[in-house]
């Protein structure tokens, strides 16, 4: 058997987890530690008894999880990541009990950390990092995080770290042009309107307030109108929503999820992330797989494999709302590199499917379990 232990039960999990049981004969055992931490999920893992989420308090649940490792028949202990203190003690203690642990994560080297934390973790990290078998790191700049504490590259594969990238590009190809002018009439938005996209938290570190100072920037051009729609929410929703008022070309949703957060991928042109701070960034997979261009700081995590500067999308510099202002006004008035940089977008994440990430986490299982 192999025991996955995650943090909470998201989306992007459970549909990882279906693929993985694809994937594998061999019986899986799931164990959230939380449920609904980061926002309401809305997942029902009722009937499921493959996966089961620690209810208890942290000493309650540290003896679960340990009774679990020691008097179970697992083959592998496959964590999500080391930051957890009860990831941390199944790792230990399944490196005692000498089974193979698998750890994937989505950390990259931080841009900004004190001189004091750095060496101290220069002088651990190497060390935990020994305990792993293999590292599954999402995919190049989480790769060198782990290199930069002195991991071989005999111990990293990198997961592709993705979402169901197959549906969203179904549902969004069966979306013709009445449907989508629909969707958009009943936003309020015109037909013909160039759309940028943001998908996320309403929090500061998203560059949420960059992207709006950005595109109150634009020049209004009745010949080549644009809208910015803004789906999510957060403490910033509020004051967003304000400033929605006062520039009507601004539209907010709300937190969507299923088909109706996909209808916004579908109406839109081209998708922005200028966060601060973004270990990876799903929506990006999620925007190219809806066929979008993407605009994303070189804070993005996933920027390294997937934002191909000047072919799938523009990477820029964080916190620079003249930067961000340039690279809208360039999408908006370069139509034909716009589509371009859209099909290209659509054509490279077409190989980071979930299907080929829960074959990438199997093999590493077959690897560290000989």
């Amino acid at each position: 058997m192999r025991l996955l232990i995650y943090i909470e039960p998201t989306s992007y999990i459970i549909s990882l987890l279906s693929n993985i049981k694809t994937s594998t004969h061999v019986p899986i055992k799931v164990i959230f530690l939380e449920e609904n931490l980061t926002q309401n999920w809305g997942i029902d893992l009722k009937g499921n008894s493959e996966i089961k989420v620690l209810r208890g308090g942290v000493f309650s649940n540290l003896i679960q999880l340990l009774k679990l490792i020691i008097h179970s028949d697992i083959e592998v202990v496959h964590l999500a990541g080391w930051g957890h203190p009860l990831l941390l003690a199944a790792m230990l203690s399944a490196r005692l009990l000498r089974i193979p642990i698998t750890v994937e994560t989505d950390t990259p080297l931080p841009v900004e950390l004190s001189s004091w934390k750095r060496a101290i973790k220069k002088l651990i990290y190497p060390q935990l990092f020994k305990l792993p078998a293999m590292f599954l790191p999402g995919g190049t700049r989480q790769a060198k995080y782990l290199q930069y504490y002195d991991v071989p590259s005999s111990r990293i594969s990198i997961a592709q770290m993705t979402v169901d990238v197959v549906s969203i590009s179904e549902h969004v190809d069966a979306i013709d042009h009445t449907r989508r002018a629909g969707i958009r009439r009943s936003l309020g938005i015109s037909e013909d309107a160039v759309i940028f996209l943001y998908v996320g938290r309403m929090e500061a570190c998203k560059g949420v307030l960059e992207l709006i100072d950005a595109f109150t920037h634009q020049p209004i051009d009745d010949a080549k109108p644009s809208g910015l729609l803004l789906v999510g929410d957060g403490s910033l929703f509020e004051s967003i929503t304000q400033k929605s008022t006062v520039d009507l070309r601004i539209k907010t949703t709300g937190r969507l999820s299923g088909s109706e957060l996909l209808d916004m991928y579908a109406i839109s042109d081209v998708f922005v992330l200028a966060s601060s701070f973004e270990p990876w960034g799903l929506v990006v997979n999620e925007a190219m797989a809806a066929g979008l261009p993407v605009i994303a700081t070189e804070r993005v995590g996933c920027v390294d494999d997937l934002v191909v500067n000047g072919e799938t999308g523009l990477v820029i510099l964080a916190e620079s709302t003249e930067i961000l202002t340039d690279s809208m006004q360039y999408f908006l008035q370069n139509e034909s590199l716009r589509h371009s940089m859209a099909s290209n977008a659509r054509n490279l994440i077409d190989g980071w499917t979930l299907e080929n990430e829960a074959n990438n986490i199997v093999s590493a299982w077959k690897k560290v379990s000989l």
